[in-house]
């Protein structure tokens, strides 16, 4: 029977115009983003390019100094590399970011984050921090990737190739002779709405394709991929399913269909917008600027006890380097707090960022396009926990790198091209985009997609059953009275 529904899908796709248009811009639409998506992802190369060449051109001006039994350029005499800070300013090594091999098909995520910053003493990732809520209504506002074309227009194509099916077969009188030939017509709207199904999991899958190979994504990235693709399809095959089941007409089909679309893809993630408002930093970064003022003016009126206390707090291994007169190391000292309170506004950001997850999750629980959108960026490694470990690495080796300038600062000895060339190994180059397999999200797609199984079923079966009471009803009451002549009702 799907194989009957399946050609009959088909046929009715080459004889209907409109449905060929809708299927070649969804994937016309896909193939474009998959594009854009790479040259996104080229950018980003070009940015890590950008920062090693950088690098290198420090690195090398640095090693020619001191080949050169120089401490700096002739025309900067105030340049020092025997010093810990010149020392750690032309040392700074970049920690960049490296893109996941399916980084293109997100590249319009809300998360906005550094892939290149420079360690040194004065590194702060905080100032590309803004995150909000990873949905598929904010993307498509914001720009159009692959998983926007997926969550949202995916479906559209799907809802449009099956929005007259089970109304169109009671309108028109179709489903008696259905019922008559096979006495299954619940198996007949059933086999075409997964003949429609079959036709969105091919685009779908063919989209998927397309996007692994031009990311070269790996054949585990590619299979999960597919699959959180073919649950989402399943999913929006059973809510068809059940409004095929239940519609009297194609013209209540449509407006079923096209209201749930709206509610599960734009209403729901919308109130998730509003609620992640709140959680979401300055995009302009103002309380971040705010913060590091009052901060760096707490800083100042610390008294030298409490300073060289706290720092100790953070950096105990430097209690054996302090030296006797801590007033000419409280410079140091102090810029070293600045790192520690660099941290603490880093926690502060992780707190919210743990709040936004949860929100998210919640989301995901009541929209399964967030689901699917979620899941998507995960394994693109762009969601915004991955760019929350970036940072969170990037904390770290400047803090490191803070503990190295004030051990050096401290020390007298004069420092050379060894202490240089530590100074910048120390610092790891390169951080993998964190990427994560979706299977929260998976689960959420197969209890939506077992759900809406479960109901269409339970609108189905009454109705029928009232049919079939109602049809038993009206032949006992055709029937003759069996009563013999003469007997009346009361006669017992």
């Amino acid at each position: 029977m799907i194989r009957a529904a399946l050609g009959l899908e088909l046929r009715t796709l080459v004889r209907s115009p409109l449905r060929v248009l809708v299927l070649i811009l969804t994937l016309a639409t896909g193939v474009f983003v998959v594009v854009q998506g790479q040259r996104d992802v080229g950018r980003w190369h070009e940015a890590i390019e950008a920062a090693r060449t950088e690098q290198e051109e420090s690195l090398s001006e640095a090693r020619a100094f001191f080949a050169a039994d120089q401490l700096g350029p002739e025309d900067r005499p105030w340049v020092d590399l025997s010093k810990a800070r010149w020392q750690d300013w032309y040392a700074a090594t970049r920690l960049v970011r490296e893109p996941a091999s399916l980084a293109g098909i997100a590249f319009a995520s809300p998360e906005a984050g550094a892939v290149a910053v420079r360690i040194n003493r004065f590194a702060n990732p905080l100032v590309a921090q803004g995150t909000r809520i990873e949905n598929p209504e904010l993307a498509a506002a914001g720009g159009l990737d692959l998983v926007t074309v997926l969550a949202l227009l995916l479906p559209l194509m799907m809802l449009a190739l099956g929005v007259e099916v089970g109304g169109h077969e009671r309108a028109s009188g179709i489903l008696p002779l259905v019922r008559v030939q096979s006495g299954r017509d619940r198996s007949w709207l059933c086999a075409r709405c997964i003949a429609v199904g079959i036709l969105g999991a091919a685009t779908g899958l063919l989209l998927v394709a397309v996007a692994s190979i031009a990311g070269a994504a790996e054949l585990g990235e590619s299979i999960v991929f597919g699959g959180v693709v073919l649950a989402y399809v399943a999913l929006w095959t059973a809510l068809l399913a059940g409004v095929a089941l239940v519609a009297r007409h194609p013209s209540q089909g449509a407006v079923a269909l096209g209201a749930a679309w709206i509610t599960l893809c734009v209403l729901v993630p919308a109130i998730g917008v509003e609620r992640a408002a709140s959680l979401a930093a300055d995009d302009f970064g103002l309380d971040l600027t705010v913060e590091a003022r009052d901060a760096g003016q707490a800083l100042e009126d610390l008294e030298e006890e409490a300073l060289f206390s706290a720092l100790l707090e953070r950096f105990p291994d430097l209690a054996d380097q302090v030296p006797e007169d801590r007033s000419t190391a409280s410079g140091t000292a102090r810029a070293g707090l600045r790192t520690v309170a660099l941290e603490e506004r880093t926690a502060r950001r992780e707190e919210l960022g743990r709040e936004q997850t949860s929100l998210v999750r919640r989301m995901s629980v009541a929209s399964p396009a967030v689901a699917f959108t979620r899941a998507l960026e995960r394994l693109a490694g762009r969601d915004p926990e991955a760019a929350r470990e970036y940072r969170r690495a990037v904390v770290a080796a400047a803090a490191d790198r803070m503990q190295g300038y004030i051990a050096a600062s401290w020390s007298s000895d004069p420092l050379g091209v060894d202490d240089f060339e530590r100074t910048h190994a120390a610092t790891p180059g390169s951080i993998e985009s964190r990427v994560s397999l979706p299977w929260g999200e998976l689960a959420i797609l197969f209890a939506w997609t077992l759900a809406l199984a479960g109901l269409a079923g339970f609108l189905s079966r009454p109705r029928s059953r009232r049919a079939t009471v109602a049809g038993l009803g009206g032949a006992l009451r055709t029937m003759p009275n069996p009563r013999p002549a003469g007997v009346s009702r009361s006669t017992r």
